[in-house]
């Protein structure tokens, strides 16, 4: 599903074929398998929402090679190295390589908390996608890879979400994984930018709460948290 020339459609499978590569073992459920599911449904949104397809592509497919969760080094998502580079060797023109990183910059959950800001539709369309690969079955999934790969508990029944935090404060934030449901990922119905990407996270999130319930019925947690999760049920 996409309108893309065969001359761009080879440039977007080079650059699949680099990040492949540089994600090969990668743990924290930021992997290759990560990239293809965002990359394909973003081409699907953009094709519906009439977006640059090449763009959407490739800022899918680049999303995470700079991401400090990957780097370590905050300053990465401001230069975007890596993106660059291997665009670079791919044959992207460099009007295009600054688009696409422009575009990468404009997503991210955490940096929406401190404000509205000025979003493409390219980004818009990115954004959905992988947000949606952060929620429902696979987002359960990865959410507690991720959890794993940075050492943190699974659950701490005394230990309640954060609630009205600001990006910083979310970004330095440890707590628990089960807690990061409530801190992000049960919010992300609400934050979705096209139609099709709203209709299909309101089914993930239903599979969210659905497995919430189940886990604090067998961990017999505290009903605090199940009143918190009460807040998430409507339709939205």
């Amino acid at each position: 599903m996409s309108n893309i020339p065969p001359s761009k459609a080879a440039i977007i499978e080079a650059v699949a074929g680099e990040v492949e590569k540089l994600l090969a073992g990668e743990g924290s459920g930021h992997d290759w398998q990560h990239i293809h599911r965002v990359w394909k449904t973003a081409e699907r949104l953009g094709y519906f929402e009439n977006a640059n397809g090449f763009v959407v592509s490739l800022a899918a497919l680049l999303h995470d090679v700079d991401d400090r969760k990957l780097t370590g080094d905050n300053a990465t998502e401001a230069t975007h190295p890596s993106a660059r580079r291997i665009m670079a060797i791919a044959g992207v023109d460099v009007d295009v390589i600054e688009i696409v990183c422009e575009t990468i910059s404009m997503t991210g959950f955490y940096k929406s908390l401190d404000g509205d800001r000025f979003v493409t539709l390219e980004a818009k369309v990115l954004s959905d996608a992988d947000q949606l690969d952060a929620i429902g079955a696979v987002g359960i999934a990865r959410t507690f890879v991720y959890g794993a790969s940075k050492k943190r508990s699974m659950f701490d029944p005394d230990r309640l979400p954060m609630t009205d935090f600001t990006a910083s404060q979310y970004d330095a934030n440890k707590g628990p994984t089960v807690n990061h449901f409530f801190e992000k990922l049960l919010k992300l119905r609400d934050l979705m930018h096209t139609e099709a990407g709203r209709i299909e996270a309101g089914k993930r999130h239903a599979t969210m709460v659905s497995f919430l319930d189940d886990f604090f019925r067998e961990a017999a947690a505290p009903r605090e948290w199940k009143e918190l999760l009460d807040r998430y049920r409507s339709v939205s």
